[in-house]
């Protein structure tokens, strides 16, 4: 039995179903939603919506079984953008608010389901429920996934991250105006005490991983920015807690800063046009754009590939330059 209880400490005006997604781990917002409406999860001793707009001093409990996995996945057809496929690997553009893989209440609807419906062969270096997976985005995160059929391939990708060998690039739209055009971010990232799902950044090891990631900025505005970030590490969240503390958290991003809570610093007119283009985005606006790596037995040729900006990012630059003017 999974029981959790959450206080809501300061006002942040976000959904439900939206606020589970990002606090309860690997947990699929349509599980959320499911557990809400069969009353699983309550506000105040009450039933709710998955709607609900979320408001200090609520207590939202969770109270659901959990999942008992197997070990075989459940394979489930959907919709998988394949950008590239050889008989070695394949290279999916994950939507946002796609878990990657199962874990506690959520045994279906994830990334790892669709690829077993889907393809033949697929690595299981990293297990049965994981087949095919080498590296992950977060659920909110959109952009692209490379995909191991063989273990051989799995091999070679993992080594290529390890060795940081594998160049992403990310697209994101960040809060306000950065110092510097470009630059590097680097610290050593550890877990909150009070919250072991979101991360910070220090200066001092401090039993932190050590992370770094590169940024430029592509066009600047008066209250935001396009950023480019090509992180030269892996971390879990790494651009995300980059970004925040920096001062420029993603626009969207309430774990890191960036949610409803950032539009109170501005004033009432901009702050009700933002407010209103952040619950319509209803996602943190990172999308991983790019990769470049190493084929398998090719004599060092390597492919680049691309999962093109969401047509949502590019609406939503447009809006928020319009509302500066």
């Amino acid at each position: 039995m999974i029981k959790k209880s959450f206080l809501v400490q300061e006002p942040i005006d976000i959904r439900l179903d939206v606020y589970l997604t990002r606090n309860l781990n690997q947990v699929s917002r349509n599980i959320i939603k499911h557990y809400i409406i069969k009353d699983y999860i309550m506000v105040n001793g009450k039933s709710s919506k998955p709607s609900y707009l979320i408001q200090k001093g609520d207590l939202i409990e969770v109270s659901f079984e959990e999942s008992k996995t197997n070990d075989e996945l459940v394979p489930q057809r959907m919709d998988l953008e394949i950008l590239y496929e050889d008989k070695n690997i394949a290279a999916i553009n994950k939507p946002s608010g796609l878990v990657m893989h199962p874990g506690v209440g959520n045994e279906r609807g994830t990334l790892a389901n669709g690829l077993v419906h889907h393809f033949n062969s697929l690595s299981d270096i990293n297990g049965k429920e994981r087949l095919g997976i080498v590296h992950r985005l977060d659920a909110d995160t959109s952009g692209i996934v490379l995909i191991a059929k063989t273990n051989e391939s799995h091999i070679n990708l993992s080594n290529q991250f390890k060795n940081r060998s594998i160049n992403k690039v990310y697209f994101a739209i960040t809060w306000g105006k950065w110092q510097n055009n470009m630059g590097v971010i680097e610290g050593y990232m550890n877990r909150k005490k009070l919250d072991p799902t979101s991360y910070t950044l220090s200066s001092g090891e401090e039993n932190g991983k050590y992370s770094k990631s590169f940024f430029q900025i592509n066009r600047q505005y008066s209250n935001f920015a396009c950023v480019e970030f090509r992180p030269l590490t892996g971390r879990t969240h790494q651009i995300r807690v980059h970004s925040s503390s920096n001062g420029n958290p993603i626009f969207g991003d309430d774990k890191y800063g960036g949610g409803l809570k950032k539009c109170n610093e501005y004033s009432s007119k901009f702050k009700k046009l933002i407010s209103t283009e952040i619950i319509n985005l209803n996602r943190h606006a990172l999308h991983a754009h790019s990769i470049d790596f190493e084929l398998l037995n090719s004599n060092g040729k390597r492919l680049k590939l691309e999962a093109p900006i969401p047509a949502g990012f590019r609406d939503l630059e447009h809006k928020l330059s319009s509302y500066e003017n």
